[in-house]
């Protein structure tokens, strides 16, 4: 149940930093025409036009050539800068790549505090081999828009005329409908280039577009899915899964389209043995009902809008077109946002740790709430594969970590995040609910109660890459709770059970802020391995470990106690560490 907000009038509108860049290359290339006597044509294609057009913020700018080569442009612009007093910046030839999609020469360079790419305007000719152009020409304005992606993607933007071109007739209306289309017949061109399909559903859900139905039949024609299994590198479908996550909109609409476009299993392939991953001996377990990830990461997306952090709240100021509004979430956020339910369902630790206890200094991410976001909407995605493990090289490993590693050929921090966040499930779910159906009535059960809440963060945030971001794994479990409840939260309805599930995950991240164990994760140890075999007279091993947990176990029930004071309790009760 979503809408769109596309706006009625189409029309661009120049910053005044985008106005200068258009007077600049408009000057330059009347400069090149008055000295050389030949005619250059500047467009801005792709993406920004689509934005501007619908009101979004850019700053991806391609500025497309009919007679040159971009680096050769690049060169005039810096003539020309410096004709008018303006320093000359450096200029970036990024050569030709087809395997990342790189296909003709760029040149980027800074314009007036602006990255500016520079390309000529291009025609492709492909076989039926591969996914790489056998044939790249100058091409013109029509040329070069038929070659392109989608008719929404097609659309220019004359730097003379100051007026949007529509080669394909077809971008300005599909735009204005909220409609995905290829401007050629859509088998040639997802068989061209079979990464398209990715990208087709990524604007989809990021914009709430429609893909229209013949593109659709083209997708799940089986030749174009085995041509993105085989012909797409894992990197190549990794990134665009990234750009879906990063974009912010529309991701439980991205995992629904990968179900009903039967893409799911091509994206997040499922461990094998010896395929993908050579080492791969043995999986075990079954794949659950994809039609899981959809919910958990439409229930993620709610959870996360309810306190907005300062940064996801700028990325939204000025904003004509708002990429989903989904009546659904809608309605629950506003039940939820500014709600006594909700106080504490932050993805990140919001408190300041307390200055008597002495913290493990690590160093400070710039943004970890958006790290903590984008890994829990990847948990979503994997959440099908929970009861999955393999077994690689003679280790155990679970099914999402495989497909991460080895599928997606994800990065390391996320790998690490997400398997923790996985596996730390059941565990927080059962110390949520002896929190909430056991309260303590005394000094006692305060002392076991802060142990065991801060046992369990400390599980989850010791992992170094997770730390104060500790609380998703609570988010995500809430999350994993009211899959059941799905229907009923889908058209905005919360039911007194659903108000006692969240009040209960809201209730322990309230009452660890109130023990002031949210920063555990990072508390030393007041006796440290080294300190303790010397006190044990003991040798060095693994069951120190273990009694290193008895001592932590100890400080979280006596937070403001002295290292004497843990020493002395130590010496007292050796049957502990025996």
């Amino acid at each position: 149940m979503s809408v769109s907000n596309i706006p009625r009038t189409l029309e661009i509108r120049l910053t005044e930093q985008e106005t200068n860049i258009c007077e600049v290359l408009d000057a330059v290339s009347k400069r090149y025409e008055e000295k050389e006597g030949k005619k250059v044509q500047l467009r801005i294609a792709g993406g920004w036009v689509r934005d501007k057009l619908l009101g979004l913020t850019c700053h991806d700018l391609d500025i497309g050539i009919d007679t040159m080569m971009g680096y050769d442009f690049a060169l005039l612009v810096n003539e020309y800068m410096e004709s008018i007093g303006q320093e000359k910046r450096s200029i970036a030839k990024i050569a030709t790549n087809p395997e990342k999609s790189k296909h003709l020469e760029t040149a980027t360079m800074v314009v007036l505090g602006m990255p500016l790419d520079f390309v000529n305007l291009r025609s492709e000719v492909y076989d039926d081999a591969s996914r790489i152009p056998s044939e790249i020409t100058f091409g013109t304005p029509s040329e070069d828009a038929y070659r392109r992606d989608f008719t929404i993607n097609a659309l220019f933007y004359n730097i003379h005329t100051r007026t949007v071109e529509d080669f394909t007739e077809r971008g300005l209306d599909d735009l204005k409908h909220g409609l995905v289309r290829t401007p050629l017949e859509p088998f040639e061109t997802f068989w061209q280039d079979p990464l398209r399909v990715m990208r087709c559903i990524r604007f989809a859900a990021r914009f709430n577009f429609k893909i229209v139905d013949e593109a659709k039949i083209a997708i799940l024609d089986p030749r174009i899915k085995q041509a993105l299994k085989t012909k797409i590198s894992k990197e190549r479908i990794g990134a665009e899964l990234d750009k879906m996550i990063d974009d912010g909109a529309g991701r439980s609409t991205a995992i629904q389209l990968l179900h009903d476009l039967s893409l799911y299993d091509v994206v997040f392939a499922p461990p094998e043995v010896d395929g993908t991953a050579k080492g791969t001996t043995s999986v075990q377990g079954d794949a659950k009902d994809v039609e899981d990830a959809f919910k958990l990461v439409w229930i993620m997306e709610w959870l996360l809008k309810i306190n907005l952090s300062t940064v996801d709240s700028a990325d939204l100021e000025g904003r004509i077109f708002q990429a989903e509004v989904d009546l659904g979430q809608e309605l629950l956020l506003s039940q939820t946002r500014r709600s006594s339910l909700t106080t504490h369902l932050y993805p990140v630790v919001t408190s300041t740790p307390s200055p008597h206890i002495a913290q493990i200094i690590s160093k400070e991410e710039p943004f970890p709430e958006k790290l903590g976001t984008r890994n829990l909407i990847l948990s979503g995605m994997l959440y099908p594969y929970r009861d999955m493990t393999a077994v690689v090289n003679k280790k155990h490993m679970s099914a999402g970590s495989w497909i991460l590693r080895y599928g997606l050929k994800g990065k390391n921090l996320d790998i690490d995040i997400v398997t923790k966040l996985m596996e730390s499930i059941e565990s927080v779910q059962r110390v949520v609910r002896a929190v909430t159906q056991d309260p303590v009535t005394n000094e006692e059960g305060v002392q076991r109660e802060r142990a065991e809440m801060g046992t369990v963060i400390r599980d989850i945030g010791f992992v170094q890459v997770i730390g104060k971001k500790w609380p998703c794994a609570f988010l995500l479990a809430l999350g994993v709770d009211l899959i059941p409840k799905f229907e009923t939260l889908r058209v905005g309805t919360l039911d007194d059970e659903m108000r006692a599930m969240i009040s209960a995950y809201n209730g322990f991240l309230s009452k660890a802020a109130a023990y002031q164990i949210d920063h555990c994760f990072a508390w030393k140890y007041l006796v440290d391995g080294k300190e303790l075999t010397k006190m044990l007279n003991i040798r060095p091993g693994p069951r120190v470990t273990d009694y290193l947990r008895v001592v932590m176990n100890w400080q979280l029930r006596h937070p403001r106690s002295s290292k004497e004071e843990c020493q002395t309790w130590i010496l007292d009760h050796p049957d502990l560490f025996t």
